[in-house]
């Protein structure tokens, strides 16, 4: 049987790297944004639009607007900021005319192969030193661990807001 102490240190120890990966990763997308003067949220529709067209399933301003939970507006200023820097393209949907696709653009693939490259490159090497069994279950860890949050992030978007404190 495991020792209860070393678990428990061991959880600590994966929940600070957990905290200091999404700060790191905040960091890295405050600095992308920064350096290419787009606003964070304008990266994280970004980050959607090219998860969608890698998992074959590619985003609508909807799903932005879901996702990142904006308004319509917001969300169309931040689409129309990405068509005119060319990191996206809309594109009407192939069997409901009245949607809109969006797809990354080659101005965007440039740009994130230049910026993202270095941090893929060092992932890579990281994975590298990982089975294919150990990668099996370090991608359940990470995929169980983004859907906790996920589902931490829900139940207080279903929270009614907090009243103001006062100074």
């Amino acid at each position: 049987m495991a020792d209860t102490a070393r678990l428990e240190q061991l959880r600590g120890l994966v929940v600070d790297h957990l905290r200091r990966y999404g700060a790191e990763a905040s960091r890295v997308v405050d600095v992308f944004a920064k350096t290419h003067g787009m606003h964070p949220t304008d990266l994280q529709a970004l980050v959607l639009v090219l998860n969608g067209e890698r998992q074959g399933q590619p985003a609508t301003p909807g799903v932005l607007r879901q996702v990142l939970n904006l308004t319509s507006g917001a969300v169309t200023g931040t689409v129309d900021r990405l068509v005119r820097a060319g990191h996206v393209r809309r594109v009407p949907d192939a069997h409901d005319r009245r949607q809109v696709r969006l797809h990354q653009d080659e101005a965007g693939q440039r740009l994130g192969r230049e910026f993202f490259g270095p941090l893929g490159a060092r992932v890579g090497a990281t994975m590298a030193r990982y089975d294919e069994q150990q990668l099996e279950l370090i991608e359940d860890f990470m995929a169980t661990m983004a859907e906790a949050m996920a589902e931490h992030r829900r139940s207080l978007e279903e929270q009614p807001p907090a009243a103001p404190t006062a100074p």
